[in-house]
């Protein structure tokens, strides 16, 4: 339904042929704001931005910057080694090092599940006003007066905030079982429950 980015780079290569500096400044945020969807429509949005690099760098440059943004928000650390090597023998091997690079440098996102930038999961989770619903949680395994050595029979375990008792309890649905308990989340002064970030994709 939209414009291809081939006919992108149509409308680029008329903004230089008549000298339409307003166009061209126009048409590098449209580039960098080009909407992937998948990988596949990664590489071809990549192939189209390596092909008029030599002609437009800057427009293909900013082209690049939306496919590494993807790969940022779709393909975490932790997997883009695997994703990396997927492409081997593809003839993508030189362009998935860019976009990983370009990636790395980029800005952090913001957590989805703390909402901090830099994610501070496995951080106590400090205030009432912190405990919003759907925020994952595990335990704090050091409040063993609370939770029983090392976490006891609540370490391992994620836990979903339903909703806020009072300044000192919260209502907690456990991931693994379905139930939800209320539990305090400060006990003797000390927090206990920390950021469950990585249980929240």
């Amino acid at each position: 339904s939209g414009v291809t980015v081939p006919e992108m780079f149509d409308v680029v290569n008329l903004a230089e042929k008549y000298i339409m500096p307003e166009l061209m400044d126009e048409m590098k945020k449209q580039m960098g704001n080009v909407v992937i969807t998948s990988n596949d429509a990664l590489f071809e949005v990549v192939h189209a931005a390596t092909e008029f690099d030599h002609l437009f760098p800057d427009v293909s440059a900013a082209l690049l910057l939306s496919c590494a943004k993807f790969v940022q928000k779709t393909i975490p650390p932790s997997e883009q080694l695997q994703f990396a090597k997927d492409q081997s023998g593809t003839g993508n091997e030189a362009i998935v090092l860019q976009l990983l690079v370009l990636a790395d440098d980029l800005p952090a996102l913001e957590c989805s599940n703390c909402g901090s930038v830099p994610c501070v999961d496995g951080q106590v989770v400090v205030g009432t006003d912190k405990f919003t619903a759907g925020l994952k949680l595990r335990v704090n395994k050091s409040i063993s007066g609370y939770w029983g050595v090392n976490g006891g029979q609540f370490a391992g375990k994620v836990y979903t905030v339903f909703s806020v008792k009072n300044n000192t309890a919260v209502s907690v649905k456990c991931e693994s079982d379905g139930f939800t308990i209320d539990f305090y989340h400060i006990w003797q002064n000390c927090p206990t429950f920390c950021y469950g970030c990585t249980d929240a994709s």
